[in-house]
This record gives C-alpha cells, sequence and structure tokens, in this order.
C-alpha cells in the first residue's frame, strides 16, 4: 500500500493540550504503537519542524508534519465526522433526547438521563446518548465525561470540545466533580436507620463487581460512599414513586454520596449489605419491579451545581 506524506496539520483549541502520541494514535488507529512511537523517534513527525518527544504537549498554532504513516487511515479518521449523518434516527427519538438537556453553553452540556437508554451504542442498541447527541450537535468531538448504567437515571456530563473533556475529565481523577444519587432499597436485615459509610474493594470479574474487605486482586480499588437515610415526603414527586414502588412498601430512601467513582459501586456495596436495590436484576431480588430506583440527582464542580430534585426517577 502505497505511502504518503500527509500535509501540516495545525493545532487548534480542540488538540491543544493533547500529547502527540495520543494525537497520532487517535488519527491513526489501525497503525500499531510500536510503528507511531518508531515514527517519531524516527523524524517522520515533527512539530514545527523538528524531532519531539511523544510526550510533547501540543500548543495552539503548532505545525505537525507526518510522513510514513498509511495516508489511508488518516483519511479514515477524517471521514468519521461523516458517520453522524449516516445514523438514521426518527425525529420523535432526537426530539426525546433534547428534552434532556437542562442546561448548556459553549463548553459542555447537562443531560438528565433517562433509565433504560445506553451511553453508547452496543448489544441490541443501534445507538446510544453519545451517538444520538454527536449527530444533535452535528460533531464527532462530543463525549460524556461520566457514565452511568443502562438502568441508571440521572445527570451526565457532555462535553462540547476535546479540550474541555481533558479539563472535566482530571477534575473527576482528582475527585473535584462530587455527585449524589437517590436510592430506594428494600429495608431487609439491615435495621441501622442513622447515616454510614461504606468502604472495601471492588474487583470486577466478568460482568459483575465483586465486594471484599482487603484487595484480592492488582485490579481490587478502594471504594468509599456515604449514605443518609432520608424521609422519602423530600422528594417532590413521592406519590407518584410510591405508585411506582406498587407492593414494594417495606423500603427506605437513601442519600448518597459518592467519594470514588467505580463500577457498579452503589449497587454492589447496598447489596452486600443486605439492602437492595428495588429493581435491580443484577444484585438485588426478584421483587416484580420493572422500574430500577437509582439515580443521580446532583452534581456539581467548579462554580456550577445541577439538581433535578423535582425529576428523581422520571
Amino acid at each position: 500500500m502505497e505511502k504518503k506524506e500527509v500535509k501540516q496539520v495545525i493545532v487548534d483549541s480542540e488538540l491543544e493540550g493533547m500529547r502527540l502520541d495520543r494525537y497520532l494514535r487517535k488519527h491513526f488507529k489501525d497503525e500499531s504503537l510500536s510503528r507511531i512511537f518508531g515514527a517519531i523517534r524516527a523524524g517522520d513527525v515533527k512539530v514545527n519542524g523538528k524531532k519531539s518527544k511523544e510526550n510533547y504537549r501540543l500548543l495552539l498554532e503548532d505545525k505537525i508534519t507526518i510522513k510514513n504513516l498509511f495516508q489511508n487511515n488518516y483519511e479514515k479518521s477524517q471521514k468519521t465526522k461523516n458517520k453522524v449523518k449516516k445514523l438514521e434516527i426518527q425525529k420523535n427519538e432526537i426530539e426525546k433526547y433534547k428534552k434532556m438537556v437542562i442546561f448548556e453553553n459553549e463548553d459542555f452540556f447537562i443531560v438528565n438521563k433517562a433509565e433504560k437508554i445506553p451511553m453508547h451504542k452496543g448489544t441490541g442498541h443501534k445507538y446510544g446518548l453519545s451517538e444520538v447527541f454527536k449527530k444533535i450537535y452535528k460533531s464527532e468531538n462530543i463525549n460524556f465525561a461520566n457514565r452511568i448504567d443502562f438502568e441508571t437515571s440521572g445527570l451526565v456530563i457532555g462535553c462540547k470540545t476535546l479540550k474541555f473533556l481533558r479539563y472535566i475529565s482530571e477534575k473527576i481523577r482528582k475527585n473535584e466533580v462530587h455527585k449524589k444519587y437517590f436510592a430506594i432499597v428494600h429495608n431487609g436485615e439491615f435495621k441501622n436507620k442513622k447515616d454510614f459509610k461504606i468502604e472495601n474493594y471492588l474487583t470486577t470479574a466478568e460482568n459483575r463487581v465483586i465486594v471484599s474487605e482487603n484487595p484480592v486482586s492488582r485490579e481490587s480499588k478502594k471504594s468509599i460512599t456515604y449514605f443518609k437515610y432520608i424521609n422519602i415526603d423530600k422528594l417532590k414527586n413521592q406519590k407518584k414513586i410510591l405508585d411506582l414502588l406498587g407492593k414494594n412498601k417495606d423500603v427506605s430512601l437513601l442519600d448518597i454520596e459518592l467519594i470514588t467513582g467505580r463500577k457498579h459501586q452503589i449497587r454492589a456495596q447496598l447489596a452486600d449489605k443486605g439492602l437492595f436495590i428495588v429493581g435491580d436484576k443484577k444484585y438485588g431480588i426478584k421483587d416484580g419491579s420493572d422500574r430500577f430506583f437509582l439515580c443521580c440527582y446532583f452534581l456539581s464542580f467548579d462554580e456550577y451545581k445541577f439538581s433535578i430534585l423535582d425529576r428523581v426517577f422520571f
């Protein structure tokens, strides 16, 4: 296959701050890592006419020259921008997703995700939140910084630029994005109605998470969550929620603050204590509920605070 030199790429605000090797991996996805690093070391990739190291952080207006990487891979990465146009979604579906947006500015938008909507396309789903909003905003740069499970409802952060995605991802890594959840749980044998904290280790095994007091492998991650019992009357739509609960009346409402954000953290930790979330078919009990009662109702970072107390579980 013919190799051609790629003309200079000018770094814009979307690429500013990205490592050189990450940029190449993003745009030449079919090339091996060894080939990409080899091209950098050989000088086939230059920044402003000079050889650069793979960890070089791109600056605004930098000029990147790339040669001897497969041109068709670069073209393929550019063509992904047109994929969003080919995705066919009914107009009424588009409008449904638009109504989930509770805030937006030039950098990001906040979505109140409904239950049983995937974050991304996958098994049994032609599209998810990510694909729909790429189509709505006509941009492949749309990404979601935080994820919640398919069954879970609530707030997620949509990023309009790669620059903001990197910014908010770093804040999440530093635990500077605060999230609170409501969960309705079966009372079970756990009769302690006082506030409590769960601190343990979670290890992913296939499609489940295993809870342990100590690490069981290198993959085990320390997980911390705070729980408060509150009166369900605090919820503005509590009458509708009680109707949805149906026969599941021996329940409690928990106000939950995540300190760490692990896969299935709340679900697994509560199940380990015998406090099964109503409607949780993976970690819970057979309760006949077709609704899953876990919702991220509050999210904050920097000077921003978002809450959906009046729309919890709907």
